[in-house]
Formats: C-alpha cells, sequence, structure tokens
C-alpha cells in the first residue's frame, strides 16, 4: 500500500473487500482466502506465486 500511496482503506475498496479483513490479514489474524488472493492478483498484478513461496518477482509483468 506504501507503494501505491495508498491508504488501507483505498487499496482495499479498489479490490472490493472490507478494510476491516484486510486490517485482519495484516495483523495476522487471519489467512487470505482464495478470493482475496484473486482480487490481489485481478487488481494490482500480484504474483500469487510470490505470496505463497516468496520466489520471484512480487508483481506481474
Amino acid at each position: 500500500m506504501d507503494i501505491l500511496n495508498l491508504s488501507q482503506r483505498e487499496f482495499a475498496q479498489r479490490m472490493g473487500v472490507a478494510q476491516g479483513n484486510l486490517s485482519s490479514l495484516e495483523k495476522g489474524h487471519q489467512l487470505p482466502s482464495c478470493f482475496f488472493l484473486w482480487c490481489l492478483h485481478a487488481t494490482y498484478q500480484a504474483n500469487v506465486h510470490w505470496l505463497f513461496t516468496g520466489v520471484g518477482e512480487p508483481v506481474v509483468k
């Protein structure tokens, strides 16, 4: 979110998810759902393989 210069609320809104869910994920209170990962990829081109493994680039080019 810092890289994109977005607030947590704006970041979540663009993905169509609740800000509270994003907050819970960041705090480690819950794991991301498949839907959340899909939204993250679709909205921000996040590399899901990188999210799971840390291998490769964080963003799909």
